[in-house]
């Protein structure tokens, strides 16, 4: 069943994405007849750069990378490819016994973002990140996740902002290595 909803919520990304290339490819300038063919091809000064990054020491110690590229596939409509890398590491003492654990998770996905307004966007993701299974710490699974939410930007130059991110996980595993909600802060750089 969750295989089934993981399949319909990919293509619906995959068709959403496709679709927005296909319709500004086809965009007519004034003057232009239906009769001329354009062809869409890449324009750098819509390719944005960013991600983000995390780290948390202690008894429990966490080390995240998570570089991302997007295109703004029009003047309000961001869609893009993510990726996740997490270092985890928990150390921690119940009833006299050391527990000790260690992994390495890593992923990716895809998003979009539609801005509102300048500085606010609503955002969509899918994620699957590779990880080790609870209770089972010794195989490893992929879990997806699906997110949905809403964040904030605040620009430092003309084509680069911060951004800080408030998501809920709709699909929620016991796998998962978020507890909603999820707080995002990153950076992104126009090229």
């Amino acid at each position: 069943m969750k295989r089934k909803h993981f399949l319909k919520a990919l293509l619906l990304a995959i068709t959403t994405v496709l679709s927005a290339l296909h319709t500004q490819g086809q965009a007519l300038n004034p003057g232009e007849t239906r009769g001329k063919e354009k062809r869409f091809k890449l324009d750098p000064e819509r390719m944005v750069v960013g991600g983000g990054f995390g780290a948390t020491f202690g008894t429990i110690t966490l080390l995240e990378v998570s570089p991302n590229f997007g295109y703004f596939i029009s003047e309000r409509f961001l869609a893009g490819l993510s990726t996740r890398y997490i270092y985890y590491r928990e150390r921690s003492n119940v009833f006299g016994q050391t527990f000790n654990f260690e992994t390495n998770i890593y992923g990716g996905g895809l998003f979009a973002q539609y801005f509102f307004l300048e500085e606010f966007f609503g955002h969509s993701e899918l994620e699957i990140l590779n990880l080790n299974a609870f209770p089972n710490r010794n195989k490893r699974v992929n879990v997806t996740s699906i997110f949905i939410g809403g964040g904030y930007r605040s620009f430092f130059t003309d084509q680069s902002y911060a951004s800080i991110l408030l998501l809920y996980n709709i699909n929620d595993d016991i796998n998962s290595p978020y507890t909603n909600p999820v707080i995002r802060v990153g950076l992104s750089f126009g090229l």
